[in-house]
Formats: structure tokens, C-alpha cells, sequence
């Protein structure tokens, strides 16, 4: 694997976006819905440690950029057929659809999550791991 056609600025300002995706997801766009969904209370939500719950997610935000890089980059790449920002785009879209979602769903399934649950978590990993795919091929 050759890592050098990897662009890192362009890993960590994906790992970025993707957390800032995040905390507007999870936040005022479906916070309360989601909190309904996982069954925490407004105190239990105020109790986290949210130093140790952030630091984590950006880490795990910045695995899975670097991870669509190597899936990009790392394997070499052809010169007269670069990755296009559609390219992008479309494996990001596919690796949510096709890889995240059906994994989220199995596993909420069994734990007797909410479809709601299920559609809230899945359609956030989708979004992101376009936007990702789009910065990483818009940034090659």
C-alpha cells in the first residue's frame, strides 16, 4: 500500500466536516428525536463527559477518512483517469448505502431499535461519508 498519494490536510478537514455534520445532525436537526429514539434523559444527555464523547467521535471521524483515502488513494492511482469529485461523491454514497446502513440496521434490528432510530443514525453516515468521498477527490 502507498500512502503517499494520500493529501492529509484533506483527511482531517473530511474528519472536520464530518464531525461538524455531527453535531448539526445530532443536534438541532434530529438531537431530540435521536435522544428519544437511544432513551437518554435531558440529565443523563447533561451528565456525559462530553470531553471524552467529542475527543472520541472527531478520532473515530478521522479513522474513517483516512480509511476512504486508503480505499481512494492507497492502492495507487491512474494518472489518466483521476477520481472525480462525482467519483466521490458516488462511493461515499454507496459505501453508506450498501456497507453502513444494512450494518446499522442488523444491529438495531436485534436490539429492538426504532425504524425512526435506525433511519436517523444511517441517513447521518450516508450524508457524511459523501461529503467525505466529494473532499477527498476534490482534494487529490
Amino acid at each position: 500500500m502507498d500512502l503517499s498519494g494520500i493529501n492529509w490536510l484533506a483527511v482531517v478537514v473530511a474528519a472536520v466536516v464530518f464531525f461538524i455534520l455531527g453535531s448539526l445532525w445530532y443536534g438541532p436537526l434530529f438531537g431530540k428525536a435521536w435522544q428519544k429514539g437511544v432513551g437518554l434523559s435531558d440529565e443523563e444527555i447533561k451528565s456525559a463527559n462530553m470531553g471524552k464523547l467529542f475527543g472520541s467521535a472527531f478520532i473515530m471521524a478521522l479513522i474513517i477518512s483516512f480509511g476512504m483515502a486508503m480505499f481512494f488513494f492507497g492502492f495507487g492511482t491512474d494518472p489518466e483517469n483521476p477520481m472525480t469529485v462525482g467519483m466521490g461523491a458516488g462511493y461515499g454514497i454507496m459505501t453508506g448505502i450498501f456497507f453502513i446502513f444494512p450494518s446499522t440496521a442488523m444491529n438495531y434490528l436485534f436490539s429492538r431499535k426504532s425504524t425512526s432510530l435506525i433511519a436517523i443514525d444511517s441517513l447521518y453516515h450516508i450524508v457524511a461519508y459523501t461529503i467525505v468521498g466529494v473532499i477527498l477527490a476534490a482534494w487529490q
